[in-house]
């Protein structure tokens, strides 16, 4: 890898969003499994139930590797919070402290496009 200069760039800011995003997806997958229990008796149940086990398995790995890039990259989000207006994350990439913020509307836009993309994956 070559040189990275002190500043963030879009592959940091790439990176963070990810980094936020996917445990957001995560507590919404066992949110939606646990709620979907109600519908234990019905045929699509197990499927659907499967499918959704199969996306969370493969974020775990994904996230991982985020961790690593972060490392090698030297990037560590310091404070991340969640309101009713969206997501405020502080981070630090090179020893120079960021902001980022996503809307309500942004995040959910960006998890359904996470999903749908890990569903081709999977």
């Amino acid at each position: 890898m070559s040189v990275l200069s002190k500043v963030e760039n879009e592959e940091d800011v790439q990176i963070i969003k990810e980094y936020t995003l996917l445990p957001i997806l995560l507590d919404m997958l066992t949110r939606d499994m646990e709620e979907l229990k109600i519908y234990k008796d019905k045929i699509v149940y197990n499927h659907v139930l499967f499918y959704l086990k199969e996306v969370e398995t493969a974020i775990y790995p994904q996230i991982q590797s985020i961790k690593n890039n972060m490392k090698k990259r030297d990037i560590k989000v310091l404070n991340t919070t969640m309101n009713s207006v969206g997501i405020n994350v502080e981070y630090k990439v090179r020893g120079y402290i960021y902001y980022f913020t996503m809307l309500r509307s942004l995040v959910k836009a960006e998890l359904m496009t996470t999903l749908m993309n890990m569903r081709r994956r999977v």
